[in-house]
């Protein structure tokens, strides 16, 4: 973005184009959906076991699924119509979300139908990721781009500032049934909006080339470019630490701070309103050109808030932690989201996000099954201190690494 346009930023510009106006809306509808049920899951889950070990597994078959699939699908999405794509794994996800709910009012849900259910919503969203995310750049112009990332992913996470609460209310006053019902209507509305978008003119269109060309030429493609892969390296390093800690958060309210379910979504809140206020000051200023540094400096503090989160007995310094640490993270996130999509090449930005998708929603697989696993033996503080500062010492490891402009 030219110096002159960065004085007129109007991050607001995006969404005067009624495509991505309806893509922005009908994803939140979604990702509000995704989130009830990422909070009906993780309680349901809690409540038939007690179990750290469980919680952490069934946040691994949510989202290990894209360890395997999202490179694939990113070329899928290069590939193929994104919208289609988007829609075929939309029906999935519907029907998993009625399966659920039916199962949860008739009182036969069981630990092992929920994993599997859930499972079957994790190759959903893997197959669904990289389509939805590159979609993007071919609704929005390439000036507004920056402006769309932050849009979306500021709206993701209000989303995840609300869809604790609403299923936080609808758990305690109604039933979990309800919760997953709700996400089902939800998803079902994004399909819908998703029918009504057109691309940009002069897109390319998916040819045999990029088909055959495969997953294995992104790997190559983003080896090959140190901002890229650095980048990805970060956000994997954060996934597992800061966004695997995220999945635990049921057990961390119960065994830490005895405060049940109303701390889950007190400590839920407090993490998406630390995500809102930081997508916020993000989404009002122009591109920063610091790249793979400024998301290294990002992922120090927010692995240090976690562990501050992690040994601290008051619950009212957990909050103040957790809104810290989700800060500092939504900050990477979205710099690392923008810097993916403006670096990439247009016909090889699907798999990019393929390999993004599979690290942010692997990453916290990997973290929060490790975990819950260390938990079970050690206690909740040591497993999260440690993966905290792993992360912290490669962060500075990278940070150390771009502290000079690369050739």
């Amino acid at each position: 973005m030219s110096a002159a346009k960065v004085g007129r930023y109007n991050p607001l510009l995006a969404l005067k184009d009624p495509h991505y106006r309806r893509f922005a809306i009908g994803s939140i509808v979604s990702v509000l959906g995704m989130w009830m049920q990422k909070i009906g899951v993780a309680w349901l889950a809690w409540e038939l076991t007690k179990s750290p070990f469980w919680l952490g597994l069934i946040a691994a078959a949510d989202m290990l699924p894209s360890i395997f699939l999202s490179s694939f699908a990113g070329s899928l999405a290069d590939a193929h119509d994104k919208i289609k794509v988007l829609r075929s794994a939309q029906s999935v996800a519907i029907l998993q979300s009625v399966a659920l709910a039916l199962l949860s009012w008739l009182g036969l849900t069981t630990v092992e139908v929920l994993l599997g259910l859930t499972l079957i919503l994790g190759i959903s969203s893997s197959l669904e990721q990289p389509a939805r995310l590159s979609l993007i750049r071919e609704i929005v112009p390439a000036d507004y781009l920056h402006a769309a990332v932050a849009v979306n992913a500021l709206s993701f996470n209000l989303a995840r500032f609300v869809g604790p609460i609403i299923a936080g209310l609808l758990i305690s006053k109604v039933n979990v049934g309800t919760t997953f019902a709700a996400s089902a209507v939800a998803i079902a509305f994004f399909s819908y909006a998703l029918a009504m978008i057109r691309v940009q003119k002069g897109v390319d269109r998916p040819s045999d080339i990029v088909q055959r060309s495969g997953t294995a030429d992104g790997f190559r493609y983003v080896r090959r470019h140190k901002s890229l892969s650095a980048t990805l390296g970060l956000l994997g390093m954060t996934g597992i630490s800061v966004n695997g800690i995220l999945q635990m958060l049921p057990a961390i309210s119960d065994a830490l701070f005895a405060k049940g379910i109303d701390g889950f979504v007190g400590l839920m809140a407090a993490s998406a309103f630390g995500s809102v206020v930081s997508g916020t000051i993000t989404l009002s200023r122009p591109p920063s050109a610091r790249g793979p540094l400024g998301i290294a400096f990002a992922a120090i503090c927010a692995t240090a808030a976690l562990a501050v989160l992690a040994l601290t007995p008051s619950f009212h310094l957990a909050l103040i932690a957790i809104f810290c640490m989700s800060f500092a993270n939504m900050y990477a996130g979205i710099a690392g989201q923008a810097l993916l999509q403006l670096e990439s090449e247009p016909g090889k930005l699907g798999r990019v996000m393929g390999i993004y998708s599979m690290i942010i929603r692997g990453g916290p697989a990997v973290g929060s099954f490790v975990i819950g696993t260390a938990a079970t033996f050690v206690g909740m503080v040591i497993p999260i201190v440690g993966v905290a500062a792993v992360a912290a010492c490669y962060s500075g490891a990278i940070a150390l690494a771009f502290r000079r402009p690369q050739s």
